[in-house]
């Protein structure tokens, strides 16, 4: 698989958060394995049901990303590790520096049985200030 094909599949977790479609971000993750650690809820969330909560919660703030990038490491013929960083607003679509946060982020991508690639390992923190 290139790099290509795997930043396609890893981004749309960026396009959905963007459009806010809580059903297609949610579908996004495993709902067999689940390894997810989310930024703003100190809960460690192994289903779909649960990780639903916490998107419905999460988009109501209005997050947004300025931006992202990050690095790819194979880790299988289905497996891969997405990892980087990005910049993250909450609330209005301002580009000032003092409404956003920099968060760092971890995906583990697995194509499933039923052939559709979903998020195994989900991990973000915001980068702590220096």
């Amino acid at each position: 698989m290139t790099e290509t094909e795997q930043l396609e599949i890893a981004s749309n977790w960026f396009k959905q958060l963007k459009k806010r479609d809580l059903d297609r971000l949610v579908s996004l993750y495993s709902d067999t394995r689940l390894s997810f650690h989310p930024t703003l809820w100190n809960e460690h969330i192994q289903d779909r049901a649960r990780a639903r909560e916490y998107f419905v919660n999460f988009l109501a703030k209005r997050p947004h990303v300025h931006s992202f990038e990050g690095e790819f490491l194979g880790l299988g013929e289905h497996t891969f590790l997405y990892s980087g960083t990005m910049a993250l607003g909450m609330g209005n679509q301002s580009h000032d520096k003092e409404n956003q946060i920099t968060a760092r982020f971890s995906f583990v991508w697995t194509k499933e049985d039923d052939n559709q690639w979903r998020i195994l390992h989900h991990h973000n923190s915001v980068v702590p200030t220096t």
